[in-house]
């Protein structure tokens, strides 16, 4: 009974359990709601509590409403402070149609804890002042979150995903102020569907941080991560993009006049190198001149407003947006390769000479100022010009003309035209193959000792399968993110053997990225799933150690009793430990019983 009795007090150590948060009760059923003006805050439109003032707000609190037929909560004209939260919306339609919640010329309103599904729009701002939403999920909408003619919006912590539908912006705001992005999930992880996790027009002071933005999976076909059209003051911290990118200019189909600001957009840009593609940093340089960057590790560069800068021999691969050249001049692009790119590179207003770059399966925007001298696509013959995997042609002629067909020189016969018939931008002299093939990209790949472990155990994670053609296994560099969000937990190491413990129970994506000598990267991904009891671990866990202390002190203490004499009682010998045991014959030189009965 006492060793019961103890096993039932817990420690101080194990007084709650990690996974203790409260269940939340069903959600009661409720209509549309509709709140015109601060007089239709009442119970009969949801309203569960508060006054209206900062410190009450209004609360709609703890409902699921249907929006096949109209919008869920639509509120209009209001000034009087009011909390939305763990409300859920959906409608089970193949087409969305309504807007999970709809404001307009609102004020002063929290939202928090609602999931959107399959909502023409998750929610949808107008017109309005101090809106926040906060911890909440929107899937499968057209849109995300929509803003209009806005002020102080701030959107945290939330995840906005296509989820196998079409959504064509996560977020989209537009002609708005004040506007802050922070710690976000977004990702358009619907193949071959979509425009930009984040689309921005006319905006001004903007804050995005702490973001993960894409996905590994694939690269969608149009657009960026992040679009910025006639941005100012914009600041980019500590952002994670998969297969996505920043583009701070026009892109492939858009026109000059489509942005009404100059230069002075990028002079009211901060984006700082702890913002990654694929691992590799995003570099920013402005007003700068003579720089010279050459093989350096980058996801992609923005360039604005330079002079004499050259960009050689790196490798953009993967991340939808690779070099952003703006308002710069005598710009030099060599010896670079653009694999799996939307948009390799986009000149924006810079002329400059790009040539003996490979160009695999990668787009090209170019936008240039009326009367603007053209960008060179080549370096004269024999030098030639890039390579273009989506060309195709004979490579039987030589010379400048390409009409001495007796043997090739290495260039395709025919020149290429770098925006189809009529462009005034040519390659004259493309490649027949490219400039670069030596390097090709390593192959991620590791292993668990256990995918199933608890969270008392470190699994041991071994990346030593991973391999590269040109270079040995010992000179890859491997780097781990444990919990799948896409921050990088570990730094670069030749080591490929690491320990990890998980604090919880849920499923891990652990991510593992390999880099070659030459820059290129390679992403392998593996499950793990995290369990909660494991054998004997589980006791100390749950109990705490001073507890199984204090059970193993008494359990040695009861085993100390059962062999201590008690008082008065004679302690029986042992058979075995008696001089002479029953039936025993006596040792040599000592007298047997009868004798000793005799002597008596």
């Amino acid at each position: 009974m006492l060793l019961l009795a103890l096993l039932a007090v817990p420690s101080s150590a194990a007084a709650a359990s990690p996974n203790s948060e409260p269940i939340p009760l069903p959600l009661a059923s409720h209509s549309p709601i509709l709140i015109e003006g601060d007089a239709g805050f009442t119970a009969a439109q949801g309203v569960v509590g508060g006054t209206g003032t900062p410190q009450d707000p209004y609360l709609i609190d703890g409902w699921d409403i249907d929006i096949a037929l109209s919008d869920g909560i639509a509120v209009r004209n209001t000034t009087a402070s009011l909390l939305v939260r763990n409300v859920t919306f959906g409608q089970s339609g193949a087409v969305p149609m309504h807007d999970g919640i709809r404001l307009f010329q609102v004020r002063n309103v929290r939202i928090e804890n609602i999931t959107v599904t399959n909502g023409e729009a998750g929610l949808d701002i107008r017109s309005s002042d101090n809106v926040t939403l906060a911890r909440s999920v929107v899937l499968r909408s057209g849109v995300g979150v929509r803003v209009f003619q806005s002020t102080q919006v701030n959107l945290l912590e939330n995840e906005v995903r296509a989820d196998g539908q079409v959504t064509y912006h996560c977020v989209y705001i537009v002609d708005s102020d004040q506007v802050v992005l922070r710690a976000n999930r977004l990702a358009l992880d619907t193949p071959n569907f979509g425009n930009s996790e984040a689309r921005l027009d006319n905006v001004t002071n903007v804050t995005f941080e702490h973001n993960l933005v894409g996905t590994d999976a694939w690269v969608p076909q149009f657009s960026s991560g992040v679009w910025l059209v006639d941005v100012l003051n914009a600041t980019f911290r500590n952002n994670t993009f998969l297969s996505r990118g920043i583009s701070p200019t026009p892109y492939a189909g858009a026109s000059w006049s489509s942005f009404r600001h100059g230069p002075e957009i990028f002079d009211s840009y901060t984006i700082t190198p702890d913002n990654t593609i694929n691992g590799a940093p995003i570099l920013f340089h402005n007003r700068c001149q003579d720089v010279i960057l050459d093989g350096v590790a980058a996801g992609e560069i923005i360039l604005a407003n330079c002079m004499g800068v050259q960009v050689s021999n790196i490798t953009f691969q993967g991340g939808q947006v690779g070099l952003v050249i703006a308002f710069s001049v005598r710009t030099l692009v060599v010896f670079n390769r653009f694999v799996d790119e939307g948009l390799g590179f986009t000149f924006w207003g810079s002329p400059g000479s790009v040539y003996h770059n490979d160009f695999v399966r990668s787009g090209y925007a170019l936008i240039a100022a009326p009367s603007e001298p053209a960008t060179r696509f080549d370096a004269d013959y024999p030098a030639g010009g890039n390579y273009w995997s989506q060309v195709t042609g004979e490579d039987r002629c030589s010379g400048t003309r390409q009409d001495s067909c007796v043997d090739p020189d290495g260039m395709l016969d025919d020149a290429f035209r770098i925006f189809g018939t009529g462009s005034p931008y040519v390659d004259r002299y493309p490649l027949a193959v490219p400039i670069n093939p030596s390097n090709t990209w390593p192959i991620a790949s590791f292993h668990v000792e256990a995918r199933d472990a608890d969270v008392y155990t470190p699994i041991v994670f071994n990346a030593s399968g991973s391999s590269d053609r040109e270079d040995p296994a010992n000179v890859l560099q491997i780097r781990w993110d444990f919990d799948g969000d896409g921050r990088w937990d570990t730094n670069w190491t030749t080591n490929k053997v690491v320990t990890h413990q998980f604090p919880d129970t849920e499923p891990h994506s652990v991510r593992v990225e390999v880099r070659d000598s030459g820059g290129l990267l390679s992403i392998a991904t593996v499950t793990v799933q995290v369990s909660q009891f494991s054998g004997w671990r589980a006791p100390a866990a749950y109990l705490g150690i001073p507890s199984i202390l204090l059970v193993a002190a008494v359990l040695a203490y009861l085993a100390y009793r059962r062999k201590r004499p008690r008082p008065g009682i004679p302690t029986p010998v042992p058979p075995s430990e008696q001089a002479n045991p029953p039936g025993a014959q006596p040792a040599e030189g000592e007298p047997s019983h009868s004798e000793e009965r005799e002597q008596d």
